[in-house]
């Protein structure tokens, strides 16, 4: 599942889903409320814990924790070296979820419609814009882990890709991942740390401090929404991908002009962009099988 959610166009939500966890999950990140905090400063630590369901949010958080380290080094190196073959992956990735989310969908009314066409202006309004610009201010990086936290509490929007409409997706998921697991293991190495990676210390402290916070506001009202207008909700997710699609288009992402795609490098980029259509439908029939 952390794999999943530092992918743009893979849905945390969808992995929990396929491996049959999710209403597990979305029970814990509701728990992660105010009671708990209550319990917590109580000293009631026993109670506290089987209220949250520590064991499972335990193993969750060590997986997404490793998963991030170690994808974050090869994210950091292909997209150095690869940035047209990275980009094409990620838009096969969204392109199949999108066609998935709507051949999925069979409640379209003229009461959902509505929903869907403002799901897609709304993405290519974002599209045409193009994303927002880098921004390192610690309350946008707090807005960005809260934002960010979608992924894993809503199947099929994934939280990578609302981070790269935010403009913070390099910058927190591959920068601030790497220069925090540098700071941790510095003083182990003993190497001289270098000031830039104690701010992206404090900058993935923030970041990670915003998801919590997702966590728990976030869960319980997404949770709301599907309870009372899960069909309006759904088709406003798919008619937002499809309109965002434009946005992860590789030529759209790399705007090194020195950058010139080269025949070869061309079939890479549309082999890169068809595994990642591979991948999603092969969660999607993994899924449908169990």
């Amino acid at each position: 599942m952390g794999i999943a959610n530092k992918i743009p166009g893979v849905s945390g939500g969808i992995v929990a889903v396929v491996t049959g966890f999710y209403k597990e999950l979305i029970f814990s990140f509701q728990r992660l409320n105010f009671q708990a905090v209550y319990l917590l400063f109580q000293g009631r630590f026993s109670t506290f814990w089987r209220y949250i369901n520590g064991s499972f949010l335990i193993a969750l958080l060590l997986g997404i924790i490793l998963s991030y380290f170690s994808l974050s080094l090869l994210l950091d190196v292909a997209l150095s070296n690869y940035p047209y073959h990275v980009w094409a992956f990620f838009f096969g990735l969204v392109l199949a979820s999108a066609l998935l989310l709507f051949r999925n969908y069979n409640t379209w009314s003229a009461k959902t419609i509505p929903f869907a066409l403002i799901g897609l202006s709304v993405g290519i309004g974002l599209s045409i814009l193009s994303p927002l610009e880098q921004n390192a201010s610690l309350i946008y990086v707090f807005m960005c882990g809260v934002v960010s936290i979608v992924g894993m509490t809503l199947p099929g929007l994934s939280g990578s890709f609302l981070l790269i409409l935010m403009g913070n997706y390099t910058f927190l998921l591959v920068d601030a991942v790497n220069g925090f697991g540098r700071w941790v293991v510095s003083p182990f190495l003993e190497t001289d740390l270098a000031s830039k990676d104690t701010h992206y210390a404090l900058v993935f402290g923030v970041f990670l401090v915003g998801s919590l916070v997702g966590i728990s506001g976030l869960s319980s009202l997404i949770h709301r929404i599907q309870q009372k207008a899960n069909n309006e909700l759904q088709a406003a997710i798919i008619g937002f991908v499809f309109g965002s699609l434009f946005i992860l288009w590789p030529t759209n992402r790399v705007v090194n002009l020195n950058t010139i795609l080269s025949g070869n490098s061309i079939f890479w980029t549309i082999f890169w962009g068809v595994i990642g259509v591979f991948i999603v439908f092969v969660l999607d029939y993994y899924e449908r099988k169990k």
